[in-house]
């Protein structure tokens, strides 16, 4: 059954072709029943692809009906390098001219814990309700973390809240971070992963073998199980 929900591409730019597709797709389809569309920005490098992919499909994006969040953020300057805002803005949400008010961004430069508080409360005000995106992407790391969901770390095990902290992490930046918990993530309408195989094949092959039901966990991505439905894997490199 989990075979039926990845796809598998040779290279960067088909997968990007691909998903950026899939999430037009989402977005019209979201954008018939609802005024406003919630989609959540992954970090890392390898959205940089996806972003240009999604760049081609501009005429087709009602910047005005969306709303741009994101998953995790470390605690640096909006300016920084390591800045998955910035990184978004130079890639994307710049070249879309997407107002600021349609950009909800985590506060970095407050500091985790202050930066945590005041985005959790902004998807209060936001959904008033639970938190509830409309689409969630997502990336994947080379120990199997996802968003700032880091093996070992305490905010694994965080279900109580939209957002949480996370300690420093393992890789570079060894910096505090943002992220939103497995909660958030997993009441989305749609989750979709992005992701590269090279360096991750451990991993990924741990995807390929376990079922979409399994109840064990040995990589934090196993925990994201969207209560609409399965992910969707869009995975591009060799097999090996």
């Amino acid at each position: 059954m989990i075979d039926l929900l990845i796809r598998n591409f040779d290279s960067a730019s088909e997968a990007s072709a691909s998903a950026a597709g899939f999430i037009l797709k989402k977005i019209k389809s979201a954008g018939k029943i609802k005024d406003r569309v919630s989609v959540v920005l992954a970090g890392g490098s390898a959205p940089r692809q996806l972003n240009t992919a999604l760049l081609c499909h501009r005429g087709e994006i009602n910047a005005d009906r969306i709303d741009w969040f994101f998953g995790d953020e470390r605690a640096v300057e909006p300016e920084s390098p390591h800045s998955n805002y910035r990184m978004q803005m130079e890639t994307l949400l710049g070249p879309l001219e997407i107002s600021e008010t349609r950009i909800h961004r985590i506060r970095g430069e407050l500091g985790a814990v202050e930066a945590a508080r005041d985005y959790r409360q902004k998807l209060t005000e936001y959904f008033s309700g639970p938190t509830a995106f409309d689409i969630v992407i997502l990336g994947l790391g080379p120990d199997g973390h996802t968003a700032s969901l880091f093996p070992g770390n305490p905010s694994l095990s965080i279900d109580d809240v939209s957002v949480t902290t996370s300690a420093p992490a393992p890789m570079k930046p060894h910096v505090e971070r943002v992220t939103l918990t497995f909660s958030a993530i997993n009441n989305a309408d749609t989750v979709m992963f992005f992701t590269g195989r090279s360096g991750k094949e451990t991993v990924i092959d741990r995807l390929y073998s376990n079922s979409a039901g399994a109840l064990e966990t040995a990589y934090p991505f196993e925990s994201v199980r969207p209560k609409s439905g399965p992910a969707i894997w869009f995975i591009y490199g060799s097999e090996v």
